[in-house]
Protein backbone atom coordinates (compact mmCIF):
# COMPACT_ATOMS: atom_id res chain seq x y z
CA UNK A 1 0.00 0.00 0.00
CA UNK A 2 2.74 2.27 -0.15
CA UNK A 3 1.99 3.33 -3.14
CA UNK A 4 -0.89 5.59 -1.76
CA UNK A 5 1.99 7.69 0.23
CA UNK A 6 4.12 10.44 -0.65
CA UNK A 7 7.03 11.48 1.42
CA UNK A 8 8.74 14.66 0.27
CA UNK A 9 11.93 15.73 2.10
CA UNK A 10 13.65 19.37 2.44
CA UNK A 11 9.57 20.79 1.60
CA UNK A 12 10.38 23.26 4.07
CA UNK A 13 14.27 24.50 5.63
CA UNK A 14 15.27 23.75 8.88
CA UNK A 15 14.95 27.90 9.42
CA UNK A 16 11.17 27.70 8.46
CA UNK A 17 10.84 24.33 10.70
CA UNK A 18 12.26 26.69 13.64
CA UNK A 19 10.16 29.54 13.29
CA UNK A 20 6.81 27.32 13.51
CA UNK A 21 8.51 25.77 16.35
CA UNK A 22 8.90 29.43 17.97
CA UNK A 23 5.60 30.53 16.94
CA UNK A 24 4.27 26.81 18.64
CA UNK A 25 6.04 27.94 22.03
CA UNK A 26 5.34 31.40 22.06
CA UNK A 27 1.50 31.42 21.66
CA UNK A 28 1.14 28.23 23.58
CA UNK A 29 -1.19 25.62 22.76
CA UNK A 30 -4.54 26.42 22.18
CA UNK A 31 -5.67 22.70 22.99
CA UNK A 32 -5.15 19.28 23.91
CA UNK A 33 -6.00 15.79 21.91
CA UNK A 34 -5.10 12.36 23.63
CA UNK A 35 -1.75 12.96 25.37
CA UNK A 36 -0.37 15.95 23.21
CA UNK A 37 -1.11 19.63 22.52
CA UNK A 38 -1.85 21.48 19.82
CA UNK A 39 -2.30 24.84 18.13
CA UNK A 40 -4.46 25.72 15.65
CA UNK A 41 -3.73 27.85 13.06
CA UNK A 42 -6.71 29.33 11.14
CA UNK A 43 -6.06 29.50 7.38
CA UNK A 44 -4.65 31.91 6.08
CA UNK A 45 -2.85 32.92 9.00
CA UNK A 46 0.06 35.47 8.91
CA UNK A 47 1.99 35.85 5.91
CA UNK A 48 4.95 33.65 6.73
CA UNK A 49 2.67 30.72 7.40
CA UNK A 50 1.14 31.58 3.96
CA UNK A 51 4.88 31.02 2.25
CA UNK A 52 5.30 27.87 4.21
CA UNK A 53 1.97 26.49 3.38
CA UNK A 54 2.33 27.44 -0.07
CA UNK A 55 5.63 25.60 0.09
CA UNK A 56 3.64 22.14 1.15
CA UNK A 57 0.09 22.25 -0.27
CA UNK A 58 -0.85 20.36 -3.55
CA UNK A 59 -2.29 21.70 -6.57
CA UNK A 60 -5.81 21.64 -6.73
CA UNK A 61 -6.61 21.06 -3.33
CA UNK A 62 -7.32 24.10 -0.64
CA UNK A 63 -6.15 23.81 2.72
CA UNK A 64 -9.20 23.44 4.97
CA UNK A 65 -7.36 23.41 8.68
CA UNK A 66 -3.59 22.92 9.96
CA UNK A 67 -2.21 23.03 13.26
CA UNK A 68 1.07 22.67 14.97
CA UNK A 69 1.45 19.53 17.37
CA UNK A 70 3.90 19.30 20.08
CA UNK A 71 4.19 15.10 21.47
CA UNK A 72 6.06 15.56 24.62
CA UNK A 73 8.21 12.47 25.75
CA UNK A 74 5.48 9.53 26.66
CA UNK A 75 3.05 10.21 24.15
CA UNK A 76 1.78 8.79 21.12
CA UNK A 77 -0.69 8.37 18.59
CA UNK A 78 -2.98 5.16 18.39
CA UNK A 79 -4.63 3.82 15.74
CA UNK A 80 -7.21 6.24 13.68
CA UNK A 81 -8.51 8.00 10.87
CA UNK A 82 -8.98 11.56 9.85
CA UNK A 83 -12.29 12.37 9.76
CA UNK A 84 -12.12 16.59 10.23
CA UNK A 85 -14.41 17.25 8.16
CA UNK A 86 -16.66 15.59 5.07
CA UNK A 87 -14.57 17.79 2.42
CA UNK A 88 -11.22 16.19 4.03
CA UNK A 89 -9.43 14.82 0.53
CA UNK A 90 -5.57 14.60 1.94
CA UNK A 91 -3.88 14.74 5.15
CA UNK A 92 0.10 15.91 5.33
CA UNK A 93 2.09 15.93 8.34
CA UNK A 94 5.61 17.84 8.43
CA UNK A 95 8.08 16.97 10.90
CA UNK A 96 9.94 20.18 12.21
CA UNK A 97 12.34 18.57 14.32
CA UNK A 98 13.89 15.27 14.60
CA UNK A 99 16.25 15.50 17.84
CA UNK A 100 13.97 12.62 19.16
CA UNK A 101 13.80 8.85 19.25
CA UNK A 102 10.47 7.36 18.54
CA UNK A 103 7.43 9.35 17.15
CA UNK A 104 7.42 7.49 13.54
CA UNK A 105 4.26 8.13 11.75
CA UNK A 106 3.00 4.45 10.99
CA UNK A 107 0.35 2.52 8.53
CA UNK A 108 -1.70 0.04 10.01
CA UNK A 109 -0.58 -3.19 8.12
CA UNK A 110 2.35 -1.58 6.34
CA UNK A 111 5.56 1.24 6.81
CA UNK A 112 6.65 3.71 9.38
CA UNK A 113 8.17 6.86 8.66
CA UNK A 114 10.85 8.18 10.38
CA UNK A 115 10.66 12.03 10.92
CA UNK A 116 12.79 13.88 9.71
CA UNK A 117 13.20 17.74 10.11
CA UNK A 118 11.73 19.25 6.91
CA UNK A 119 10.16 15.82 5.49
CA UNK A 120 6.19 15.70 4.46
CA UNK A 121 4.02 12.99 4.35
CA UNK A 122 1.15 13.17 2.45
CA UNK A 123 -1.78 10.42 2.49
CA UNK A 124 -5.13 9.87 2.84
CA UNK A 125 -5.96 10.05 6.06
CA UNK A 126 -9.72 9.38 5.67
CA UNK A 127 -8.92 6.24 4.35
CA UNK A 128 -5.27 4.90 5.63
CA UNK A 129 -5.54 3.35 9.16
CA UNK A 130 -2.70 5.27 10.77
CA UNK A 131 -0.73 6.51 14.01
CA UNK A 132 2.28 7.68 15.81
CA UNK A 133 4.66 5.42 17.77
CA UNK A 134 5.52 6.46 21.43
CA UNK A 135 7.88 9.36 21.73
CA UNK A 136 10.54 8.68 24.10
CA UNK A 137 12.83 11.79 24.67
CA UNK A 138 12.54 14.86 23.75
CA UNK A 139 9.36 16.96 22.22
CA UNK A 140 8.37 15.95 18.96
CA UNK A 141 7.04 19.22 16.32
CA UNK A 142 5.08 18.56 13.64
CA UNK A 143 2.76 20.89 11.18
CA UNK A 144 -0.82 18.90 10.54
CA UNK A 145 -2.50 20.08 6.92
CA UNK A 146 -5.95 18.67 6.32
CA UNK A 147 -6.84 19.32 2.50
CA UNK A 148 -10.17 19.48 0.53
CA UNK A 149 -11.22 19.95 -2.96
CA UNK A 150 -11.54 23.29 -4.54
CA UNK A 151 -14.99 24.10 -5.35
CA UNK A 152 -15.44 24.73 -9.23
CA UNK A 153 -16.10 27.94 -9.11
CA UNK A 154 -12.75 29.18 -7.02
CA UNK A 155 -10.39 31.64 -7.82
CA UNK A 156 -7.94 33.44 -6.88
CA UNK A 157 -7.84 36.90 -6.77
Amino acid sequence: MKENIIISDNCISKSECDYLIKQYEKNGPNGTFHDYYVMGIDPPGTQEMRDILYKIALKDILVDWCQIAKRPPGSGHPNHTDNFSEETVLTSVTYLNDNFTGGETYFVDDIAVRPKTGRTLYFDGVYREHGVHTVKDSARYTLAVWYKKKPADWRQD
